[in-house]
């Protein structure tokens, strides 16, 4: 949709505005938006974006209360440790925790860090195609975060991205050779004969 002041821009903000009873709506671009925003006295812009943030994180701090109410009875069967005492104390009572918590650890973890599948550092000297690997999962999130944007450009550079590191990443994998152990010969020097 297109600013109906400037008819250039895209449009990111829709102003209503009632005036002796009469509303009055339009889709503007941030540039006409600033402009307006200059001529209407006593209303502060600025703190409209903490207004909603505290708004949303209110209704989504009530969605979590109640999630966290219902994990707080999951019990692992082997350790007898609740999920509420792996809250207080951050520490899980056996490995059998892990499956009996999934459900929101993988939560906990996708809140805290974004994602639930580990993307750190890759050290030096490996030469497989790790690094590859996470580029692409890194981009196939960005892709479908796109596609659910209805961003079908983006998404059409992500997945030409997305192929192009696959084909790198076949060619890596065909590089790397294994080796059959050569016959070494038996001069005595501590050399190994396949025989």
């Amino acid at each position: 949709m297109m600013c109906e002041d400037c008819g250039i821009r895209p449009a990111k903000f829709h102003l209503v505005t009632i005036i002796n009873g009469d509303r009055v709506e339009r889709d503007l671009c941030p540039a006409c938006m600033a402009r307006h925003q200059k001529q209407l006295p006593g209303i502060d812009f600025s703190n409209l974006a903490g207004i909603l943030n505290s708004i949303l994180e209110n209704r989504n701090a009530d969605g979590q209360a109640q999630q966290e109410e219902e994990y707080a009875s999951y019990t692992c069967e082997q350790c007898g440790m609740t999920y509420a005492e792996f809250q207080k104390g951050g520490m899980l009572g056996c490995a059998n925790c892990y499956q009996a918590f999934k459900v929101p650890l993988t939560a906990l973890l996708q809140r805290v860090h974004g994602n639930t599948q580990h993307a750190g550092r890759v050290p030096g000297g490996v030469h497989s195609g790790v690094s590859i690997r996470m580029n692409i999962d890194r981009l196939k999130q960005k892709l479908q975060r796109a596609i659910a944007d209805e961003d079908y450009e983006q998404a059409a550079r992500l997945r030409d991205a997305i192929r192009a590191l696959n084909i790198q990443l076949e060619r890596r994998e065909g590089d790397i050779k294994v080796e059959p152990q050569a016959r070494l010969s038996s001069e005595g020097k501590g050399e190994r004969s396949d025989a």
